[in-house]
């Protein structure tokens, strides 16, 4: 009786090539082999099997009937494998209608959800695309239990089972009202300082970034409203005095729709890395590698 533990699947190929040419020289011409090898791995075989397989009439080789049984139930086994355990489903976006599920804040939902839909309308019609809340806290939890294919943040993630790449990098400015009086001279860092300010963010603190950076010049700001979601804050500005400083990103894409105008910062503020993390379990999944190009490819346009 035949030990599995002792047969190789290249084993196994090469002897469905013999079946099919009766020919050792032959045979190891397709199988990319040796004659010694071809000879090493059919001893091997026929010790495997307790069989001779093949053997020798003149100039030709005969199968035993033993082989003459393997021969059809080798075919097909070597074929359902390759079909159904080697071969990875093609993904055709064109005609895909898969749903691919993002996490991440209404900052990035605002910057980049229209473009990357007008982008997807002309190369995947039919795939679908859920936004869906970004929980910081258990960002890696949310992509291992399947809830979303990706997760788009600012969090810095060194999870062992998730992958990451940069999506893009931002800087920040500042909006007000279009008829705001700071905008006569939008680079005096007294002015802005003495208007009152807008921010955005959860939690209950009323510091940012601009505090920070303004602290560094020993000056200090008043945040006088906080809003929980950015996508609310320019409602507020366009009725209001206050200076609303947010990325870059997010402002142009949403600038045109209020009566807001823009200026630079008066106070440099470090740049930051928007990152997107997947599971390592999809690193080759084609739908999952095709749909994170498009993703890097609209979002550094």
């Amino acid at each position: 009786m035949a030990n599995i533990s002792d047969i190789e699947l290249n084993q196994l190929r090469l002897l469905q090539i013999i079946f099919e040419t009766k020919n050792l020289t032959r045979a190891g011409e397709r199988a990319g082999l040796t004659q010694s090898a071809v000879s090493h791995t059919l001893k091997k075989l026929r010790h495997s099997f307790n069989d001779s397989l093949v053997i020798r009439q003149g100039n030709q080789l005969v199968m035993t009937p033993r082989a003459e049984t393997l021969k059809p139930q080798l075919n097909r086994w070597l074929n359902d494998f390759e079909k159904n355990i080697l071969f990875q489903e093609q993904f055709e976006p064109t005609t895909s209608t898969r749903t691919f599920y993002i996490a991440t804040s209404d900052l990035v939902e605002q910057a980049l959800s229209a473009l990357l839909i007008t982008h997807l309308a002309k190369v995947a019609p039919q795939v679908r695309v859920v936004f869906t809340k970004l929980d910081k806290r258990g960002l890696a939890s949310q992509i291992e239990s399947g809830e979303v294919d990706f997760s788009i943040s600012v969090v810095e993630s060194s999870h062992p089972s998730l992958m990451v790449t940069t999506l893009y990098r931002d800087d920040f400015v500042s909006v007000v009202k279009n008829d705001h009086p700071i905008l006569a001279n939008p680079q005096d860092i007294k002015q802005f300082c003495h208007y009152p300010h807008l921010l955005a963010g959860t939690g209950k603190d009323i510091r940012g970034m601009v505090d920070d950076a303004l602290n560094e010049h020993g000056l200090s700001r008043t945040v006088q409203y906080k809003v929980a979601n950015f996508s609310s804050a320019p409602y507020i500005v366009e009725q209001s005095d206050a200076i609303f400083t947010a990325p870059r990103r997010f402002l142009d894409a949403i600038s045109k729709q209020f009566k807001i105008s823009q200026f630079e910062t008066p106070v440099p503020i470090k740049s930051y890395a928007m990152k997107v993390y997947w599971h390592i379990k999809n690193k080759d999944e084609q739908a999952i590698k095709w749909f994170r190009e498009q993703l890097v490819a609209v979002a550094r346009t």
